[in-house]
């Protein structure tokens, strides 16, 4: 069976597969219905002026930290298998060994919270997307996700897609599901539900993936991480 790269991230980007808010002195509930819960917390430490937020992971583990404790992000290639990726994705899967190449206060973080831990610290280096493919197989079993990303050679023999194929296949899944969430909310929302903010003025939402994305938070959907205007 063909063994062509399955998976890279490269310090990826991008949203949670959740909506949170980041306010002084609040918590941002990180309700997700994939694949874990986490809670954090922004705060001011006693008399101290730098800020230090509070991870809580779905295991149980409290990490709490401020800007100067988080490394760069991690290049991390996982060329040879999405197994090995699955390792470190995320602490409430069955995958989970406990270890990563991100480690905040000697605490190993696994891949599933770094864009929460690097999204308002280090947000310029959080960079390089292979958002799409992660969150495929953040819903899946590996057996599911060969079966679904592996098609059949000359010879009828079943071959894993290479990596950039999976890319597109996934990439053209989230446009149709965009095309189509965009559809109902043109049918069910008002025009001026449909408008966003830009200076002092409103403009009517053109795009599919902008509408789509106000869509699913207006119904309450997993967004699946993705940040949609970057899926067209």
């Amino acid at each position: 069976m063909n063994t062509e790269p399955a998976a890279t991230i490269l310090a990826a980007s991008g949203e949670v597969p959740s909506t949170s808010t980041w306010e002084s002195g609040s918590t941002a509930s990180l309700a997700r219905e994939n694949p874990s819960t986490a809670d954090v917390t922004k705060s001011m430490s006693g008399n101290d002026e730098a800020p230090t937020r509070t991870l809580k992971m779905a295991s149980g583990k409290v990490v709490t930290f401020r800007e100067s404790a988080i490394p760069d992000p991690p290049a991390v290639s996982y060329a040879k298998s999405v197994e090995d990726l699955l390792l470190v994705w995320d602490d409430n899967s069955p995958q989970w060994r406990g270890v990563s190449p991100l480690k905040i206060n000697d605490i190993p973080i696994p891949i599933v919270y770094w864009p929460t831990v690097y999204k308002y610290w280090k947000g310029t280096q959080w960079k390089g997307v292979k958002k799409i493919l992660v969150r495929a197989m953040s819903h899946t079993t590996i057996e599911d996700f060969w079966a679904r990303f592996s098609t059949p050679d000359k010879h009828g023999q079943l071959q894993r897609m290479k990596y950039t194929r999976i890319l597109e296949a996934l990439a053209k899944e989230r446009k149709a599901e965009n095309a189509q969430l965009a559809d109902l909310a043109r049918m069910e929302l008002t025009a001026e539900q449909l408008t966003y903010r830009k200076g002092s003025q409103r403009y009517l939402m053109t795009k599919d993936s902008m509408i789509a994305a106000y869509y699913r938070k207006f119904k309450g959907f997993d967004s699946g991480g993705s940040d949609d205007e970057d899926d067209e």
